[in-house]
């Protein structure tokens, strides 16, 4: 009983301090979100791109959920792109909501195309963590009062691409998110979240592809990678793979594309570490529409990156 206990209060505290930090949630298919970490993805996939996801609690029933849909697409034939993303995130003792606006300049560089973009948006919370069993009612970690606040936020990146990898590197929170006595605007290099991300796509045949993915995750509090292998079968209309979220998670992929505008993936999370036995799974579903009337195409490749 104790234990169960110390693991509930190290997970709240857990989630507590790093969900004051950020709303980049760290979801498994992301694959399919690369906008949400990185602004110059914007246009990317040279369509009008709609995806909705939502992930179950990550840790059981202590953990965060998260819902977003992200939009973006490229304006016409110019070399502008533009998006927006609403993501959700939520617990038992904290509610945090963002809307993000995207925007990408792309120019073409040799077989491929160098994207930069920014994002900008407001982040709100709703906090009330009076309800958390606590040793001592009095640690200043844990406020009783309830918090709520809305606030500006603003992101870049930087994206290089070809039909066949990419590489990526963004700041996706620029400001703080203020605690209670702290002023919005605040800008703390200390917690910048710098992501790097890249993928390629070994084209063996057309019923069998390979890509390998990596998104690596710093700032100074702590370090964390993904790294994935997807396989595409059937024409690339099925990817399967397995990713490892170092350094507790490994994953489980599914991706169908049903037909040229939709596309269904699923997420599988399981927790690797200490304290596996005590926590479940965690699903994580997106759906995602697209559509492309005039606009050109660079890969035949539904999935793509």
């Amino acid at each position: 009983m104790k234990r169960n206990l110390l693991t509930y209060i190290i997970l709240l505290m857990a989630i507590a301090g790093s969900s004051q930090n950020t709303l980049i949630p760290s979801v498994s298919n992301y694959h399919l979100t690369w906008t949400t970490i990185n602004p110059a993805f914007s246009g990317f996939r040279d369509a009008i791109s709609v995806s909705s996801l939502y992930r179950s609690a990550l840790y059981g029933e202590l953990g965060p959920q998260d819902m977003q849909l992200n939009m973006h697409t490229p304006l016409g034939n110019s070399k502008v792109a533009v998006g927006g993303i609403v993501s959700y995130n939520t617990t038992p003792y904290q509610n945090m909501v963002s809307v993000m606006t995207t925007y990408a300049y792309r120019i073409y560089l040799g077989s491929g195309r160098l994207s930069f973009g920014l994002s900008a948006g407001a982040y709100g919370v709703n906090s009330d963590m009076s309800g958390i069993p606590l040793r001592d009612p009095n640690d200043p970690a844990f406020p009783t009062e309830v918090y709520q606040r809305w606030f500006p936020n603003f992101g870049t990146g930087v994206l290089y691409y070809t039909d066949e990898f990419f590489v990526g590197l963004s700041v996706p929170e620029l400001l703080s998110i203020p605690r209670e006595n702290e002023s919005i605007g605040t800008v703390n290099f200390e917690e910048y979240r710098v992501i790097l991300t890249g993928a390629y796509l070994f084209d063996i045949s057309r019923a069998f592809r390979l890509k390998p993915s990596v998104m690596v995750d710093y700032n100074q509090a702590y370090t964390s990678f993904k790294a994935s292998m997807n396989v595409g079968l059937m024409d690339s209309r099925v990817f399967i793979g397995g990713a490892y979220d170092y350094p507790n998670f490994a994953i489980a992929l599914l991706n169908f594309q049903v037909n040229p505008q939709w596309l269904v993936g699923y997420a599988y999370t399981f927790n690797t570490g200490p304290v596996s036995k005590a926590l479940g799974g965690s699903h994580e579903i997106v759906l995602r529409w697209e559509f492309r009337p005039v606009i050109h195409t660079i890969p035949d490749d539904p999935f793509y990156f």
